[in-house]
Order: C-alpha cells, then sequence, then structure tokens
C-alpha cells in the first residue's frame, strides 16, 4: 500500500527538522510520499522546507485552516492509500510508516490504527490509550508515566480513538467518512472522527510499534490556555450533539448539560468582580457600602490611578461603568464555548443526520466497549459529582468509570 504521511505546519519552522528530517529514510521508497502544509505560517516555512528536502510535497494555505483543515489540505494533496498524520513537534522512530501498514493489512475491519506518542526523551508515554468522559472530552490515559510503569496496548487492541498526532487512516475510510469536521478547528477532531468511525461499523484499533518521540505543547501552546479552554469546551458539546444517538444522547444529555452549567456557575463564583452579580438577588444583601467604602476599596484595589480612571470613566461612559468586568478567565472561557456551540448548532444537526444516515453500531455497544469516564477537572466537580444529584442524572444500565486525574495522569503533567 501507498502510504503519505502527512505533516501539518503552523508556527513550526524551527520544528521541521524533527518531524520532516526524521523521515528522510522514508523519501526514498517507491511506495513513501511526505506532504507538508503550510498552514498559513509567518515565517512561509513550505518556501524554506522545499529548499531543505526538495522531495517534499508541499501545499499552502494563506488562511490558518486550524489542524483539522489542514490535514484535509493534506489529504487532498495527497495520493496514498494510506494517509498517516504526524505532528510537526513530533520525529518518527524507525519503522513509523511499515508498523501502521502492518497493523492495517493485518486487520481489515479496521479504518485507522493508533500509534504510541513518547516525551522527546523517550522516558515517559505522551500518548499510549485514550479514554472518553461521559461529556466527551479526551483523556491521554498514562500520560507522563515512565514507559515501564505502564503497558502499551497490545497489537491491534481496539481503541475509542487515535491521536491526530500519530495515526494512520484508510483513504477510502477518510473519504466516506469525511474526515476530520473542519469546523472543529482543533482538539477532539480525533475523538469525534473515531466516536463516527465506530458508529459506521469500522474499527480503531493499536499500532503500538507506531511510535514517535513528541515535544508535548510545543505547537499547541501557541494558542493560548485561554482558546485552548474555548475549543475543549465548545467542541466537546458539539461532538456530543453531533455523534450521539438518539437513545445515548437521551441517557447522558442531563448530565452533559447540568456539568456544563455547573462549571459556568462555578467559574463565575471564582471571579470577585462577579461576586454581586451572580448572587442571590432574593436573599439577604449586606447594607450597600458608603460613598467612603467604595473610594477606599478602589484605592486598595487600583490606588490613586485606578480610582482616578474609574472616575474618568463614569465622566466619560455614565455611571453604568461600574458594573462587573470580565477577563479570560474560566468564566469567560465557558461562555465563548456557549456561544460557538450555539453558532454551530445546525451544523451539528446535520453532522447528526450524516452519522445516523451511515450508522451501524448503536451508542450502547460503543460504551459498552469504551466505558465513560468521570473525572473531577475544574473547581468545584469533585462535590459536584459526588453529589447524589449528579449521579441521579447518570443513566443506568450504561458502564461509567469514576477515575481521578492523579490516577490517569502523572503528576508532572498535572503541576506543568
Amino acid at each position: 500500500m501507498k502510504a503519505s504521511v502527512i505533516i501539518v505546519a503552523h508556527a513550526g519552522l524551527h520544528h521541521l527538522e524533527d518531524s520532516v528530517g526524521s523521515l528522510e529514510s522514508e523519501a526514498g521508497c517507491p511506495d513513501r510520499e511526505i506532504v507538508l502544509v503550510d498552514n498559513a505560517s509567518a515565517d512561509r516555512c513550505g518556501e524554506t522546507a522545499a529548499g531543505r528536502w526538495p522531495w517534499l510535497k508541499i501545499v499552502r494555505s494563506e488562511t490558518n485552516l486550524g489542524f483539522a483543515g489542514g490535514v484535509h489540505l493534506g489529504a487532498d494533496t495527497a495520493s496514498g492509500e494510506v494517509l498517516v498524520l504526524l505532528n510537526d513537534d513530533a520525529a518518527a522512530e524507525p519503522g513509523f510508516v511499515d508498523a501502521h501498514l502492518g497493523v492495517l493489512g493485518d486487520h481489515p475491519k479496521a479504518a485507522a490504527t493508533a500509534g504510541r506518542l513518547s516525551s522527546w526523551d523517550g522516558r515517559r508515554h505522551d500518548f499510549v490509550r485514550g479514554g472518553v468522559t461521559f461529556d466527551v472530552h479526551a483523556f491521554q490515559i498514562g500520560q507522563g508515566w515512565p514507559l515501564d510503569t505502564v503497558d502499551p496496548p497490545a497489537v491491534g487492541e481496539p481503541m475509542p480513538f487515535a491521536c491526530g498526532g500519530n495515526m494512520a487512516i484508510r483513504r477510502r475510510d477518510w473519504e466516506e467518512s469525511g474526515g476530520f469536521d473542519p469546523e472543529l478547528f482543533a482538539y477532539f477532531e480525533d475523538v469525534e472522527l473515531g466516536w463516527r468511525l465506530w458508529a459506521a461499523g469500522r474499527e480503531v484499533v493499536a499500532a503500538p510499534e507506531a511510535v514517535a518521540r513528541h515535544r508535548g505543547g510545543a505547537t499547541s501552546s501557541g494558542l493560548g490556555d485561554f482558546r485552548r479552554g474555548v475549543l475543549f469546551e465548545r467542541n466537546a458539546l458539539r461532538t456530543f450533539f453531533a455523534c450521539a444517538d438518539d437513545e445515548c444522547r437521551s441517557a447522558f444529555g442531563p448530565a452533559v448539560y447540568a456539568t456544563f452549567l455547573h462549571r459556568l456557575s462555578a467559574f463565575a463564583d471564582q471571579h470577585p468582580s462577579l461576586a454581586s452579580a451572580t448572587a442571590d438577588p432574593f436573599g439577604a444583601a449586606p447594607p450597600p457600602p458608603s460613598r467612603g467604602d467604595r473610594w477606599r476599596r478602589r484605592l486598595a484595589d487600583g490606588g490613586v490611578l485606578g480610582a482616578a480612571r474609574h472616575l474618568v470613566a463614569r465622566a466619560l461612559l455614565g455611571p453604568g461603568v461600574g458594573a462587573p468586568a470580565v477577563s479570560d478567565g474560566h468564566f469567560l472561557m465557558q461562555l465563548r464555548a456557549a456561544d460557538g456551540f450555539f453558532a454551530g448548532l445546525e451544523r451539528s444537526e446535520t453532522r447528526r443526520r450524516e452519522v445516523g444516515a451511515v450508522r451501524k453500531v448503536p451508542d450502547r455497544e460503543i460504551v459498552a466497549r469504551f466505558p465513560r469516564l468521570v473525572v473531577p477537572t475544574y473547581p468545584g466537580d469533585n462535590v459536584f459529582f459526588a453529589s447524589e444529584a449528579f449521579r441521579a442524572l447518570l443513566p443506568g444500565g450504561w458502564p461509567v468509570e469514576f477515575r481521578t486525574l492523579d490516577e490517569i495522569l502523572h503528576p508532572t503533567v498535572l503541576e506543568g
């Protein structure tokens, strides 16, 4: 089978020596092709790469299509029967492509294979297997743990999804499934694709010998925590809404939506400037502060300059300027995720109908194979997930596993 390795680079000229350089031995094979997608990089990395590696097939987008859209552009350019994806901040180990192809050859029902990612020094797991939560967040189970403490999956072991940073998929399955959802831009596009493949009666299986070393977060850190958080929350909601069949949506929907709203409220409670805005309007309230109290608080919060700014703002904009301000924190992250979810609601509904039209396997069977996780992740989750009210929202007869973050991720990952 001819394989096309696709690397999407947005701001990673300095990484290409690792990723593209690790594939030089593959470039000499007649049934190998390396495709670099220059995804609107400011440094126009594709032009430099063309001079450095003349055997590369390069395509450039003048706008940032995100990882999902970038892979689509690469797939449209590629000619291989199998598409192999490698992160631009990763380096393939010897035998990387052959390992993917071997597993696909031995497992005809497999649409895709999931390779392994290790830390850059090769001592710890980065992606070894994935897990999906009830609200469709995803975890790299075992991330950060030393290689000898977490066994990799067996060759051909079923996986809920393959990490987009190291996976292979048959072109036929890519085209029939529609590939990644470009509207997700980045994050969970691989989880969404895995769900759809299983629903269509295809499989995702492990190719543990297809290994790449990964500079974890080297590329994604360019987005910043806030924008990544918006994509996490928005894409999880979109994936649940677009992929869950009617039974699964009815079963998990109450817990999914209640959790999103609970986090929105919990994030607001953490924001000092929102405390009065989110307080019970019918509850007991302290007496309003005196004018002297208000000015003492402004002086304490922002000094003389802060108090002066407030005075000028009131003069220019009117008294309403005293309303709570929302910074780029968790609360605004959740609000923007909700806005993004509703902005894409019609498209998600179209996608849900498309999934239903080709579905061969009900979600009850998929979840029986891959139980949904409940993992406290954000402030307030521990108390909420332990409550009887939350547990009453979870569906009976559907396998759910309660896990803690430190059971899934190594402490060094959590500290980072």
